[in-house]
């Protein structure tokens, strides 16, 4: 019998952050997603001395790992990042590119196992055609 999911493991890497400019995390994010993480997230917390901070958060393969805390170091006002190695659980994925009325859109289908549980559509291709015909992103998707 076939496995019903996927599996593999991943990185996490994270830092809490209370004295840097907020303007700072949109270069951070750029980045760290070209440099290869699959995920960048702020998370707001409490820190010592009841002081707001953010823990900033991004899921890389682990060959992506140094060159990601490079990143940080180099980009924000962290002196010292955690991480630890996450398993995973994931749908078996599978592409296509589906016709629907405004037209050809590619779509993401996960399974577990053979049944399908879940269609998403390609947000690039459903931004190009609600452009490109004048119609709210939220009806193509």
């Amino acid at each position: 019998m076939k496995n019903k999911f996927l599996k593999d493991s991943i990185y996490v890497a994270e830092t809490n952050i209370d004295d840097m400019s907020p303007v700072i995390y949109e270069t951070v994010f750029e980045k760290l997603y070209k440099a290869g993480a699959m995920e960048v997230f702020l998370t707001p917390v409490q820190m010592k001395k009841l002081r707001p901070g953010i823990l900033l958060t991004a899921l890389v393969p682990k060959d992506k790992l140094e060159k990601t805390a490079e990143i940080i170091f180099r980009e924000t006002t962290s002196f010292g990042i955690r991480y630890y190695e996450v398993k995973r659980l994931k749908l078996i994925r599978k592409k296509s590119a589906d016709n629907w009325k405004y037209g050809k859109i590619r779509m993401n289908k996960g399974y577990i196992g053979r049944k399908l549980v879940r269609v998403s559509p390609e947000y690039d291709d459903c931004r190009k055609i609600a452009s490109k015909k004048n119609i709210p992103l939220k009806n193509i998707i």
